[in-house]
């Protein structure tokens, strides 16, 4: 497939409570100090039609180049979300930012970059994890698990290296690539929608290219309410399950990445645990590897007994 150059940009923003009122202002008030500015801003609410009244009412007026674009019919999800954002926007590029990320200035500006290469179609921002309530994340939290909070974690990437997915709160795609595959599957119900568009990005242009800019980076604030070991075993237990549907979709082949990660990262993560006495992350470090897998075995347990 032959890749043409892109020439404008839309950035996507989106939501579905009003609970993270804050949170969307600040993201909003981000993408308005770009250095590079969107050729149109799109903010999709998702079920929430009072929530959607109150953007149009209070940030409309503040950011007048906003496109309110509202589901409410069909499923729910962050699928039918960007969906929805896709088809209101116009640019050649569509980046997506999770609505309790804030964008350092030159986020946009990073993360298009990469493009000018041809063989680019999918561009992953560096996501830093912004602890809500504290400067840093809590003792036992491991660096390695920064996934469960939705930011870059250690073994992500290298600089500027071939990936294989992006993080959700900040990534960039080609148009014409969310065109071809039909955009994100909103049947996804456990997560992983950008694993699954990644992998039916190539199934449909083999040589395309998923690359980490790591210059282009958000802070996603991660809430009191995930920082609990409850929150973190249970995020692990979910990702299992989602591990598990994109293998029965995509093939056993996908967890390549997993299974490498878990000798080269969880291994010397234990060690360097051990090391400096950090007990707790040693727990969290094998806990969580134990949950996950449990996760996506009763998956698949799950759909080999419904056939």
């Amino acid at each position: 497939m032959s890749l043409s150059n892109p020439v404008s940009v839309s950035v996507i923003i989106c939501a579905y409570t009003a609970e993270r009122w804050d949170s969307l202002v600040r993201a909003l008030e981000g993408v308005s100090q770009q250095t590079l500015q969107p050729s149109d801003l799109i903010l999709a609410v998702d079920h929430n039609p009072d929530l959607a009244m109150r953007i149009i009412q209070e940030l409309k007026p503040r950011f007048p180049a906003l496109t309110v674009a509202q589901v409410n019919t069909g499923p729910s999800g962050i699928g039918s979300a960007r969906n929805i954002g896709i088809s209101h926007s116009h640019g050649d590029l569509v980046v997506f930012l999770d609505d309790d990320a804030a964008p350092r200035n030159t986020w946009l500006e990073e993360i298009v970059t990469p493009f000018t290469d041809s063989t680019v179609g999918v561009v992953a921002g560096h996501v830093t994890p912004k602890w809500m309530g504290s400067t840093k994340a809590p003792r036992w939290f491991p660096p390695e698990y920064f996934w469960v909070v939705g930011a870059t974690w250690r073994g992500f990437g290298t600089s500027e290296a071939d990936i294989r997915n992006p993080i959700g709160a900040s990534m960039a795609i080609r148009r014409e690539l969310l065109e071809s595959v039909g955009g994100f599957d909103v049947n996804i119900v456990y997560g992983n929608d950008e694993t699954d568009l990644c992998f039916r990005i190539r199934d449909e242009s083999p040589g395309i290219r998923t690359v980490y800019a790591p210059r282009s980076e958000v802070f996603h604030e991660v809430s009191a309410t995930r920082q609990t070991v409850r929150y973190f075993f249970r995020r692990c237990w979910v990702e299992g399950v989602a591990k598990g549907s994109t293998s029965e979709r995509h093939g056993r082949g996908t967890l390549r990445r997993e299974l490498d990660y878990c000798v080269r990262y969880l291994t010397t993560g234990v060690i360097g645990s051990l090391v400096t006495l950090r007990l707790g992350r040693i727990v969290c470090l094998v806990g969580g590897f134990t949950t996950t897998l449990a996760g996506w075995i009763v998956s698949r347990l799950k759909k080999q007994l419904s056939k």
